[in-house]
């Protein structure tokens, strides 16, 4: 299959983002001066062949990442074009294609990139993850110098699995049939945010062969990983073999942390999308370390996955008022596959946590 990137398009996107284009999906953002920067995965809809691609045959070409902007809040977008590609001509760990990651504002102005890059070892295995960091001047483009390399399973394995973690043996890694019979290799969707002056990552890990965890670490000044903190499990991790796209929002009014991830309980890999139940969860800690603890009695579903919504971003948290404006892409089941929601809220309360 081929691919090119479509350049940015003239329309301006109301009520969501239906690309003409572009297949869209997993979000992250930041806002700055009162504008709102949206960011997601694309894939063209039509192959350079002229041959139409189906949201299930994604993963079979290279993604790019795309960038919108909004300064009404979310209720329309305009298309800032390309943000990121892979880099196929360097051999790389990101050749094949990229995959999830965040953008964080430093005190500088500067936004750190983090996201995953995928290389790939033959056709048996094309889905070795690896997860990097970069700068980003303005949030426009990435700075190709500044990319550097922090944690690979393939040269990391030692150290990732005495930590804890699990990751199938090298010469199986990011196979296509999954890890020994389950899901894909998971170690992606790098998410960096600063606490008291220290930038924290978590990402889409497993603590053992069937049991999703949250991965945690702290970066140095360099923007590498100092210290790696043992998988952080969930307290409902039994519910669910997936966790990903994590991101975590404080809440300094309250001194609590908010983290919120996209669960499927998906049994093995070329399972059936009607058979997989796919949600949007939330959990609370008084800790960035935890532990995490469902955010409402009820559990920790935000009922998002009856709207056939996955992979959520907050475009703009009011913890004084409990709200949060979020915006969500919607599945390969929803009627408009890989199309973006409306802006909508969620409304959070932080007193009927158990504690």
């Amino acid at each position: 299959m081929t691919f090119s990137v479509q350049p940015d398009s003239p329309r301006v996107f109301a009520h969501g983002i239906e690309h003409p284009d572009l297949f869209l999906w997993d979000a992250w953002s930041y806002e700055q001066d009162d504008l709102l920067h949206l960011y997601c995965l694309a894939v063209e809809r039509v192959l350079n062949n002229g041959r139409k691609l189906q949201p299930h045959e994604r993963n079979d070409v290279p993604f790019h990442v795309r960038h919108f902007c909004s300064s009404d809040g979310g209720e329309s977008w305009q298309d800032l074009g390309v943000f990121q590609e892979p880099r196929p001509a360097l051999r790389s760990f990101d050749a094949r294609t990229v995959w999830s990651s965040s953008i964080t504002m430093l005190p500088d102005q500067r936004k750190l990139v983090a996201y995953t890059g995928l290389a790939e070892q033959g056709t048996d295995q094309p889905f070795i993850q690896s997860m990097a960091t970069a700068l980003s001047p303005d949030g426009m483009q990435v700075d190709a110098d500044s990319i550097q390399l922090i944690s690979s399973p393939v040269t990391d394995w030692e150290e990732i699995t005495a930590a804890g973690y699990y990751i199938a043996e090298r010469s199986k890694l990011g196979h296509r049939d999954g890890e020994d019979g389950r899901p894909i290799l998971a170690w992606r969707d790098p998410y960096v945010v600063e606490v008291e002056g220290d930038l924290h990552m978590f990402w889409c890990a497993k603590a053992d062969r069937t049991t999703p965890a949250l991965g945690h670490a702290k970066l140095n000044a360099e923007f590498k990983i100092d210290t790696l903190y043992p998988p952080t499990r969930l307290p409902d991790g039994t519910n669910f073999t997936q966790f990903e796209l994590p991101k975590v929002y404080y809440d300094d009014t309250n001194k609590q942390f908010y983290l919120i991830g996209a669960t499927c309980n998906r049994l093995y890999e070329g399972q059936s999308d009607a058979e997989v139940d796919k949600q949007i969860r939330m959990y609370v800690a008084d800790s960035v370390r935890g532990p995490w603890r469902p955010h409402s009695p009820h559990g920790s579903s935000l009922g998002l996955g009856a709207k056939q919504m996955f992979g959520m971003t907050v475009l703009r948290a009011n913890f004084t008022t409990g709200e949060l404006l979020c915006i969500a892409p919607y599945t390969e089941a929803a009627e408009k596959p890989l199309t973006f929601s409306a802006p909508f809220t969620i409304k959070i309360n932080p007193e009927a946590i158990d504690g």
